[in-house]
This record gives C-alpha cells, structure tokens and sequence, in this order.
C-alpha cells in the first residue's frame, strides 16, 4: 500500500488538507458530544498542557472542549486552505 500511497500524495498533495480537516471534524465531533476516548479517563495528576489530560485538569472539562473544539476549527479550515491552494496550483 505504501509504494502506491506515496506516489499518489508525491502528485496530489493537496489531498494531504482533507485529510487533515478530516481529523479537525473527528475531534470537532468530540468536542461537542463530550466524546469520553477524547476527554475520559483523566489524569488527575498531571498539569500538562501540551495533553488533554493537563487541558481537563487546568481548565475544566467543559473550558477544554470549547478550546479543543476551538482548534478543530483552526485545523479544519488550515486543511481545507491547504486543499484549495493546492487544487488552484492544477
């Protein structure tokens, strides 16, 4: 799979945003169900912000969905500009 994978995105690169904003959806989705494989079993040690785990214990679980939902956004609409200029190079 992987030597017809690479030489498909080597030509269409632009295909690499919708899989991005693919994934922005999936944890978009998370964020507004309260999804527990996204924000269950947390941590309750840990501060770290760079882990959802850091983002529950330091904000809340209700303030970490919106800013989690917050930067699906962003990765959403950063795939999608990728995907547009991309296509628009063709």
């Amino acid at each position: 799979m992987d030597d017809k994978l690479k030489p498909f995105l080597t030509e269409n690169p632009h295909y690499l945003g919708l899989f991005f904003a693919l994934i922005g959806v999936a944890c978009l989705i998370a964020a507004i169900v309260d999804a527990n494989w996204l924000f269950g079993d947390v941590n309750t040690t840990t501060y770290n912000l760079r882990k959802i785990d850091g983002w529950v214990n330091f904000f809340g679980r209700k303030p970490a969905r919106i800013i989690s939902g917050a930067f699906s956004i962003v990765v959403i609409l950063s795939g999608l500009f990728w995907f547009w200029i991309g296509f628009s190079k063709k």
